[in-house]
């Protein structure tokens, strides 16, 4: 679909081309008496425009699993609660660890799910689970939820990605891909924010990047014809995409070094804090989904807090809290929250048993999942574990249905199917239902 924006011709990601641009702006200019229009102009239109239409999804990701008892759930007088304690939100009666105290005072925007209960407690097979929707299956290698927004949101004119992960998984073995969706509808990958991996940017003059592709495209023509038709598409698709992101003006999306100092320090000058200030760049520009790593700088071991718990959640949380306070105040003060579903989660939370040292184990009964923006009605808490947390006492939420409410805010059929490469249907969401409360 093409729609308008200062009368150019540009798709649902805002991108027009370099000569459509310069034909129209050109011709307005001369009828305006006006002779200096630039391609930032234009991008700061697209992306006015782009705010207005289409929902993306941020994905916070806590890699290892967080306590629920040092972030959203404090449990004061329980014998599991350790060494934290309660302080108060800007929302009556809901109170947050006081590890988070820049997230405490945006409550009001957040819908708090501390009853989600799910099946696997071992992070490979949990990972496989809350990123996919689907439990493990040798069988069928499901993918990862912004693969499935990725091909929802398909676009081939599009210039940046639609999926990008800003980050790395502690641990890559335990990562989810697009499985059987296939390599196009992977993730783009930024290990640091603020720096694009190597060989994005082309290494000669545009013009000459364009010459050798267009050699390339007639020799492929020529393998099409003797009978590599398929490989050949196959092959077109992935290069065309990939030519319209080197080539493309918005590549400077990815650089920071535009923001103020003071919005940058405010996200935090952590990996973590810049990737969230990365991530409202990129919805800006209509990216579809974006997925930020928290694993913390200072050790490996991310949010599994087996040991040392004591010593590790208090940095941990000082690196999330406000890059996630500021992300939400930063979309909301552009016009965007509305159209951002931003979700905080990793894929379990800790036992309520404390070892000596703070550590917490695997625990897939009574977990934390955190929603803003996106049309959810924020300032509320769904669910409840016991006085000690060790069950879910209210209203369980599984992770089927987590997605189906990510769906309706995508506007996306939780029950549309794809198939495998056998033939074999499989629904976007298998089961679960819409979380009501989340947008009454």
């Amino acid at each position: 679909m093409q729609h308008r924006v200062l009368d150019l011709g540009v798709n649902r990601d805002g991108v027009a081309s370099r000569r459509s641009f310069l034909k129209t702006v050109g011709a307005g200019s001369l009828a305006a008496g006006v002779s200096t229009v630039g391609w930032r102009d234009l991008m700061l239109a697209q992306a006015a425009e782009l705010r207005k239409r289409g929902k993306s999804l941020i994905l916070l990701w806590m890699d290892g699993g967080p306590s629920q008892y040092d972030t959203f759930n404090p449990k004061p007088g329980s014998q599991y609660q350790g060494p934290s304690q309660p302080i108060a939100t800007n929302v009556p009666g809901v109170h947050f660890a006081d590890f988070w105290p820049q997230t405490a005072q945006i409550m009001d925007r957040l819908a708090v799910i501390r009853s989600m209960r799910t099946s696997e407690a071992e992070h490979d097979r949990a990972i496989m689970l809350v990123r996919t929707g689907y439990p493990p299956n040798p069988a069928v290698r499901y993918p990862t939820l912004g693969s499935v927004v990725s091909r929802e949101r398909e676009d081939r004119g599009r210039d940046l990605p639609s999926f990008v992960r800003i980050g790395k998984p502690r641990i890559k073995t335990r990562d989810v891909d697009a499985g059987i969706l296939g390599v196009q509808y992977s993730s783009f990958n930024v290990d640091q924010a603020g720096t694009l991996p190597p060989n994005v940017r082309p290494v000669v003059e545009a013009d000459i990047l364009r010459r050798r592709l267009y050699l390339a495209e007639q020799l492929d023509n020529e393998f099409a014809r003797a009978g590599g038709a398929k490989d050949v598409a196959d092959k077109r698709s992935i290069y065309d995409q990939t030519a319209r992101f080197v080539l493309s003006p918005r590549l400077s999306t990815f650089d920071l070094d535009d923001e103020p100092d003071s919005l940058r320090d405010a996200y935090g000058r952590t990996n973590f804090g810049q990737g969230c200030l990365l991530a409202r760049r990129l919805v800006e520009q209509g990216v579809s989904f974006v997925e930020v790593i928290s694993t913390g700088d200072r050790n490996d071991a991310g949010w599994d807090t087996h040991n040392n718990g004591f010593r590790d959640m208090p940095w941990l949380c000082a690196e999330a809290d406000p890059a996630y306070a500021t992300l939400i105040l930063d979309l909301e003060q552009r016009g965007m929250l509305e159209n951002t579903l931003v979700v905080w989660m990793g894929e379990f939370g800790r036992t309520p048993k404390l070892k000596a040292d703070g550590g917490r184990d695997h625990y897939s009964k009574g977990w934390i999942a955190n929603l803003a923006g996106g049309g959810v009605r924020g300032g509320q808490v769904i669910g409840a574990t016991d006085k000690d947390g060790i069950d879910v006492s209210d209203r369980p939420i599984a992770i089927q249905d987590l997605f189906v409410s990510f769906c309706r805010v995508l506007d996306i059929d939780p029950r549309k199917e794809y198939h495998t490469f056998d033939a074999r249907p499989i629904k976007l969401v298998d089961g679960g239902e819409e979380i009501p409360e989340l947008f009454g």
